[in-house]
């Protein structure tokens, strides 16, 4: 073999392979080129190459990917950070792993905050890998001591990150894993992030109990939602379409309450009728993956263009025990008007005047809300009034 020549104490070299046996001895040559005893060979295994994982989508039972087909190569570790969280299996170069209790354990589902050691309410976190806490109320001066704590699915502590508080504006600068941004008094709300993205190392040797076990150079795996893009919603139409992943599931929810679970074509792409669709209507929709429906987008449906205003001065008059009138203000272009009872996102009657007199129970309380209607369609609906008949 030809030495190479290096003019440090220190020599980098391209020309290894890798999960090979190198060996390297050193010698120290003058300017006379007269050449020192060499050392004792040092040897020194070199690293498997990082694995290739395919793309994986928050929920999927297994993250699949590539390693180097060797018969010393059967599994492969999962971290989270420096954190260990599993270990996978290699089959022939295959990689494969378990993804249900990595999820379970390790990915954020709720977030609350503590303030001077009393902590708050949990709220839900996104699942895009960021989560925002309303603080201004709890929050009051810049010597309160405050931490996010982040919860898994299972209700168990991941992490607790503490809170820089000032009364000053502090730039977030750059963030990774899992953080939070500065927070300024009397700003709403504590904004930060979590970490989703997963390491992976290759392992030569066994997975356990071998000190010769050698871990591969890392790879980055994101856990990413499905895709998820809604089309304009209109309460005309009354369609909700978009796309999502090719033959995926979506779920359509509309003012709380679940109406269909449809599958998108081999495109991703869906569409689902809902006769519930109404101007102000919320509208969300979920994308599947098993079990769980790690995405979603909610939108709230704007009145169509060209549709009457709202009613404006919804009142109660002439309240007795059993009942009452109710008048409101002439939406111009309405032919008629809409009268939603009780919350419910159904019409409970409709006329075409600006009036309508109710029955109830006696001692009850109801409330009510209207729309304006036009050729070009219905309005957004008026704020609740609550009727009280009165008691006998």
């Amino acid at each position: 073999m030809i030495p190479e020549v290096a003019t440090s104490n220190a020599f980098t070299t391209d020309k290894l392979l890798e999960a090979t046996l190198h060996t390297a001895r050193v010698a120290a040559v003058t300017k006379y080129n007269v050449e020192s005893t060499i050392t004792e060979p040092i040897s020194q295994k070199t690293r498997l190459s990082p694995v290739v994982m395919e793309r994986y989508l928050a929920d999927t039972t297994n993250a699949r990917g590539k390693a180097a087909n060797l018969p010393s190569v059967t599994n492969v570790r999962v971290y989270d950070r420096d954190k260990y969280l599993a270990t996978g299996t290699i089959v022939t170069g295959d990689v494969t792993v378990y993804m249900p209790g990595i999820m379970g354990t390790n990915y954020a589902k709720t977030v609350s905050v503590e303030v001077n050691g009393v902590e708050k309410t949990k709220v839900p976190v996104n699942q895009d890998g960021t989560f925002r806490y309303y603080a201004a109320n709890i929050i009051s001066k810049a010597d309160d001591v405050a931490n996010v704590i982040l919860y898994n699915r299972n209700g168990t502590v991941i992490e607790k990150l503490p809170v820089q508080i000032s009364t000053a504006s502090v730039p977030p600068g750059t963030q990774t894993g899992s953080f939070v941004n500065p927070y300024k008094v009397g700003v709403n709300y504590i904004v930060g992030g979590y970490n989703t993205v997963l390491t992976l190392r290759a392992l030569d040797g066994k997975s356990s109990g071998d000190p010769t076990t050698i871990e591969g150079m890392p790879a980055y795996m994101p856990i990413e939602l499905p895709r998820l893009e809604l089309n304009p919603i209109s309460s005309v139409d009354k369609v909700v379409s978009g796309m999502t992943e090719p033959n995926g599931y979506v779920r359509l929810t509309v003012d709380g309450t679940a109406r269909s679970v449809p599958q998108a074509d081999a495109t991703g792409y869906f569409s689902i009728g809902s006769s519930s669709i109404i101007s102000g209507s919320v509208v969300l929709v979920e994308s599947k993956v098993g079990s769980y429906y790690p995405g979603s987008v909610t939108v709230t449906v704007p009145a169509p263009a060209g549709a009457p205003i709202t009613p404006t001065g919804l009142a109660v008059s002439e309240v007795t025990a059993t009942t009452a009138k109710l008048t409101w203000t002439a939406s111009p272009g309405a032919t008629s008007y809409k009268l939603y009872q009780n919350g419910s996102m159904v019409p409970w009657k409709s006329t075409s005047i600006t009036s309508y007199s109710i029955t109830g129970t006696a001692g009850s309380s109801w409330t009510y809300q209207i729309t304006a209607v036009g050729p070009q369609g219905e309005s957004l609906m008026t704020p609740k009034l609550t009727v009280n008949f009165l008691a006998e």
